[in-house]
């Protein structure tokens, strides 16, 4: 009797402390990898559970994320935003982006988000925030203050995946701390 009750805390011991790093995502996407070692999943295809969650990392230049094309002059500041959009319905707790500025605009300052808990990185790198628990849809993360130089064409401000962790997307808020892709955005710069 003793063995049984042993055997089924070790057991439970293993699944509570070895499920905790995966969610239903990354289980999904582990499973599929271990029944086909040969074959990866392109970074592209996104997962049902991903699909449903309906993940965007984008630039807007306003904070209600709506202006995606801006003229500026040389030398002028200008804001630039970047907006997690997400399904209310998967509430999310941190995100990862890489932020691509063409030649020749600067970042001048940032400031994060309220519900901001931790930020690591650099935003032309590998930008990790953690932030309170939110169910979006849509939520500004960081404001940028930037300033395109003189003789700056302009161009496209994108995100991309992390050059680091080669990663874009977001963690929820479940006990599993998912991990869900997103999609990228980008606005246009045009400099008079």
């Amino acid at each position: 009797m003793k063995r049984i009750i042993f055997i089924s805390i070790a057991l439970w011991f293993a699944v509570s402390c070895g499920g905790k790093d995966e969610g239903p995502a990354q289980q999904a996407t582990k499973s599929s990898l271990e029944k086909k070692p040969v074959q990866m999943i392109p970074d592209e295809e996104f997962n049902e559970f991903e699909r449903l969650a309906q993940g965007y990392i984008r630039p807007y230049f306003d904070a209600n994320a709506t202006q995606t094309e801006k003229t500026v002059k040389a030398g002028e500041n200008f804001e630039l935003y970047v907006v997690a959009e997400y399904n209310p319905l998967y509430p999310m707790s941190a995100a990862e982006y890489c932020l691509v500025l063409p030649e020749g605009v600067t970042v001048m300052s940032s400031a994060n988000t309220d519900s901001t808990i931790l930020t690591l990185g650099k935003h032309d790198q590998d930008f990790m925030i953690a932030f309170k628990c939110s169910s979006g849809p849509k939520l500004w993360l960081v404001r940028y203050n930037c300033m395109a130089s003189a003789g700056t064409a302009g161009g496209t401000v994108t995100i991309e995946r992390g050059r680091s962790q080669n990663y874009l997307g977001f963690t929820m808020c479940d006990e599993q701390r998912t991990m869900i892709k997103a999609k990228p955005g980008q606005v246009t710069l045009k400099v008079e």
